[in-house]
């Protein structure tokens, strides 16, 4: 599929090293890195970018569910990898077999790793999740030394870290963020009254690394930045007070091809529905990409593409697999010309958080749904 779609997802391996190696300076020195390459590394490949991360300095991985994890093993990556949804009981095998770390916030889960890693006599890692207010994953403060004295004494059960997750690093209210650091603190005091021991505390994911240094404790959590996007405005405005915090660069660009031009009279409709009608004798060029391709149906009539270095704008209702864009305005478009979704031609550039915004969604989820039938060029690798 490769070798004949138009459409695809050019993936810059040097930007993402770069997003990473610039990262660090941020950091203190003994402060590890885990970077997040969960949802196939946010739709830019996992195995590609997990590789460019441990090759340059990230200490750890983070994978969103099993497979995941081992799908990183059996290509041959042997660097620490977290399950960051933590797994089931009945998965204990594998996830013991590939060495793979998990989060774990219950007494049955460590029974079963712990047997298991006995089983095939090995030490198996876990990282104990405190729910701070997400209310997801995690063990409360409260419930905490309880489940200290129910897996404890596990032999084969290592704690390896401790961590929580924010609910609300992304957004302007600071207190929240702030409120789950408190109650985070509180667990912490607890572990070291137990006298237990954790190498590693993590909490910051991107949002939380640059708004609340004090979060980054001895382990940082960077996803989105790693592909040098912005996770929310809150963000924005403070890489705008802080011009030196935005030398990240993007990673992916999405981009088709014109198959197809044609002069469309004033006051006929377009694509389904009929909900755009042209307003003058018109040019509009067809586009081999669609909401099969992950291109959100919410963007009809709401977004641009890049063509010849202009902006044009997208009309009617996105197919599963086409989509119009008007061209009146630029001269000599031809079929075969290259169109970009999100990424940058000539002068002009549309960024991931741009089409999130008229989405009505985050960047994330314009990342994570571009989907499988798009292939994935990488340069620089």
């Amino acid at each position: 599929m490769a070798h004949h779609r138009a459409t695809r997802a050019e993936i810059d391996l040097q930007a993402f090293r770069h997003n990473l190696q610039t990262l660090r300076k941020y950091l203190d020195p003994q402060t590890q890195i885990m970077a997040v390459i969960k949802a196939d590394a946010y739709g830019h490949g996992a195995v590609p970018c997990a590789r460019a991360a441990v090759e340059n300095g990230a200490d750890y991985l983070g994978a969103g569910v099993i497979e995941e994890g081992m799908e990183l093993r059996e290509n041959g990556i042997d660097a620490p990898i977290l399950i960051l949804g933590s797994t089931f009981p009945d998965h204990a095998e594998h996830l013991v077999r590939h060495n793979l770390a998990t989060t774990l916030c219950t007494q049955p889960l460590a029974q079963a790793l712990s047997r298991e890693a006995e089983k095939q006599n090995k030490m198996v890692s876990v990282h104990i999740k405190v729910d701070t207010g997400m209310n997801r994953l995690g063990v409360s403060p409260e419930n905490l030394s309880a489940l200290l004295d129910q897996i404890r004494n596990l032999k084969n059960l290592k704690i390896a870290a401790v961590s929580t997750h924010f609910s609300s690093a992304d957004e302007d209210d600071f207190s929240i963020t702030r409120a789950q650091l408190k109650n985070f603190q509180t667990a912490l005091a607890i572990l070291q009254k137990e006298g237990v021991r954790t190498p590693m505390i993590h909490c910051a994911n991107t949002s939380a690394l640059f708004k609340f240094p004090e979060s980054r404790f001895n382990m940082v959590r960077p996803g989105l930045i790693l592909y040098g996007v912005l996770p929310s405005s809150s963000l924005q405005k403070v890489f705008d007070r802080e011009k030196n915090l935005r030398p990240f660069q993007p990673v992916m660009q999405w981009k088709s091809r014109i198959i197809l031009v044609k002069s469309i009279a004033k006051d006929q409709p377009v694509s389904y529905s009929r909900n755009f009608t042209t307003r003058r004798d018109s040019r509009v060029a067809t586009l081999p990409i669609g909401y099969a391709d992950g291109l959100h149906r919410i963007l009809s009539n709401n977004m641009d593409v890049l063509i010849r270095g202009q902006r044009a704008p997208q009309i009617g209702n996105i197919c599963m697999d086409m989509i119009l864009v008007d061209v009146t305005e630029i001269s000599d478009v031809q079929e075969g010309d290259e169109a970009v979704i999100f990424g940058k031609q000539g002068n002009q550039m549309i960024s991931v958080e741009e089409l999130a915004v008229k989405g009505k969604t985050i960047p994330y989820e314009i990342l994570c749904n571009i989907g499988k039938r798009v292939p994935r060029i990488y340069s620089n690798g």
